[in-house]
C-alpha cells in the first residue's frame, strides 16, 4: 500500500512538471497569452486546459472517460489551433492516451475525434495550414491505437496472473484432497488390523478369565494364555503386513484369506468354511487387498457380535475380464457351548467404523458392499468390477 501511494505521488509530480513545461512553451510562442483578441482566447483556453490537466493529475485512476479528459481534448485542440507553434497539442495527446488506456478503442476514439474537431475549428478561425491538421489527426489516431494495445497487453497479463493463481489454488486443493484420502486409507488399514487382532485377543483373555473363575486346570489355563500370545504375535505380524501394504508391498490375497479363515476356526473352535473359485490371479493388487480386508473386518464383527457362530466365506473370482468379483461372508447362529461367557464387552468394543470402512474400500474401486440380516444370522456381500469393466 505504501508503494502504491508513492507511485501515485511521483506520477502526480511528473504530470505537474510536464504541465509547467507546456505552459512555458505556450507563453513563449509567437502567439502567446494576453488580455486582448487572440491573446485573450489563448489565455482562457490555456487556463481551462491547465485546470483540467491538474484535475486529471491528482484524481485517482478510473475505468471510464472522465470529464477532464473531454475538456483537455477540446480546449487543447482549440489552443493548438490558436497557438500552433507551441506544445499545446500535448493536452490532446495526453487525453487520447489516457482514454485509450481506460476504455476500449471503439469508445476512446471519440476523444481523439473531439480533439481533432476542436483543432480543425481553431485552424479555420485562425487560417492555419491544413497539413498540420492532417499530421495531428494521424498522430491522435496512432496514440489512441497504441494506448488501446497497451491496455489489452495489461489485461492479458492480469488474466494470465489470475489463471496462474487459480491453477495454484486448484493444485493445492487436489493435494489437500489427496492427503485426506491417504489419511482415510491409513485409518482404514489401522482399524482393520487392530480390530481383527484385538478382537481375537480379547476373546482369549475373557475366556481365560472365565476358566479361572470356574477353577479350571493349570494346563487348560496355560493353553489359553499361549493362544493369547499367538494372537498378539499374529497382530504384530498383521501390523507389519499393513505397513508393507501402505508402502506398496501387497500380500497374496488368497493366502491371506485362507489364513484369516484358519485363524477364526482355531481361535473360536467354530466351523468355518472357505470356497474360492475362478481365476485367483484376478485377486491381485488393490482388488485383492480390498477383498482381504473386507473378509477380515467381517470375521472380526462375527467375533464381536456373534461369538462362536459358524461362518461360510465364498469368493467368486471369476474368469472373464469383465466379470465381477463377488465375495459373501455369512454366519449362522452360534452354538451356545462355544460362545464365551463375557462376549458382551467385546461386542461393545470398537469405534463403529468397520462397515463404513468396508464401503469406502469398495467405493474406491467402483464396487459396493451390502450388509444385513439373513435367515440364520448376518450376511455381508462385496461386489467389485472386473478388469475392463
Amino acid at each position: 500500500m505504501m508503494f502504491t501511494r508513492l507511485d501515485h505521488r511521483v506520477a502526480t509530480l511528473i504530470r505537474v512538471v510536464a504541465l509547467a513545461l507546456i505552459v512555458l512553451s505556450v507563453a513563449n510562442s509567437r502567439h502567446h497569452p494576453g488580455f486582448h483578441g487572440r491573446g485573450l482566447v489563448i489565455s482562457v483556453l490555456l487556463a481551462v486546459s491547465a485546470f483540467a490537466w491538474l484535475w486529471w493529475a491528482v484524481r485517482p485512476s478510473s475505468e471510464r472517460i472522465t470529464p477532464e479528459l473531454w475538456v483537455m481534448a477540446v480546449a487543447g485542440g482549440l489552443l493548438c489551433g490558436a497557438s500552433p507553434g507551441s506544445a499545446a497539442s500535448a493536452f490532446v495527446f495526453v487525453a487520447v492516451v489516457a482514454a485509450g488506456i481506460r476504455v476500449e478503442l471503439v469508445t476512446a476514439k471519440w476523444v481523439a475525434v473531439a480533439g481533432t474537431a476542436a483543432l480543425a475549428i481553431g485552424d479555420i478561425v485562425y487560417h492555419n495550414v491544413g497539413l498540420g491538421l492532417l499530421a495531428y489527426t494521424l498522430g491522435f489516431a496512432a496514440s489512441a491505437l497504441a494506448a488501446s494495445n497497451s491496455r489489452q497487453s495489461v489485461e492479458r497479463a492480469e488474466q494470465a496472473e489470475l489463471l496462474l493463481a487459480q491453477t495454484q489454488r486448484s493444485q493445492e486443493e487436489q493435494l489437500r484432497a489427496a492427503r485426506l484420502e491417504e489419511s482415510a486409507r491409513i485409518a482404514r488399514e489401522i482399524h482393520d488390523v487392530l480390530a481383527h487382532a484385538l478382537a481375537g485377543l480379547t476373546i482369549q483373555l475373557e475366556a481365560t478369565t472365565s476358566l479361572i473363575e470356574q477353577g479350571a486346570d493349570r494346563s487348560e489355563l496355560l493353553a489359553r494364555v499361549q493362544r493369547a500370545h499367538e494372537l498378539a504375535r499374529d497382530g504384530l505380524r498383521e501390523t507389519r503386513l499393513a505397513v508393507g501394504a501402505l508402502r506398496g508391498d501387497l500380500m497374496s490375497a488368497p493366502a491371506g484369506i485362507e489364513a484369516l479363515v484358519t485363524d477364526y476356526r482355531s481361535g473360536t473352535g467354530a466351523e468355518a468354511a472357505l470356497t474360492i473359485d475362478g481365476d485367483t490371479r484376478r485377486l491381485a493388487g488393490p482388488r485383492g487387498q480390498a477383498v482381504l480386508r473386507v473378509i477380515q473386518e467381517a470375521l472380526t464383527n462375527v467375533r464381536k457380535h456373534a461369538p462362536g457362530a459358524a461362518v461360510a466365506v465364498i469368493v467368486h473370482a471369476g474368469t472373464q475380464p469383465g466379470e465381477e468379483v463377488v465375495v459373501t461372508i455369512e454366519d449362522r447362529a452360534p452354538v451356545p457351548s462355544l460362545a464365551p461367557a463375557s462376549a458382551g464387552s467385546l461386542a461393545a468394543s470398537g469405534g463403529g467404523y468397520g462397515l463404513a470402512g468396508m464401503r469406502e474400500r469398495a467405493r474406491g474401486l467402483g464396487g459396493t458392499v451390502n450388509a444385513g440380516a439373513s435367515a440364520d444370522g448376518w450376511r455381508v456381500e462385496l461386489r467389485l468390477p472386473g478388469d475392463g469393466a
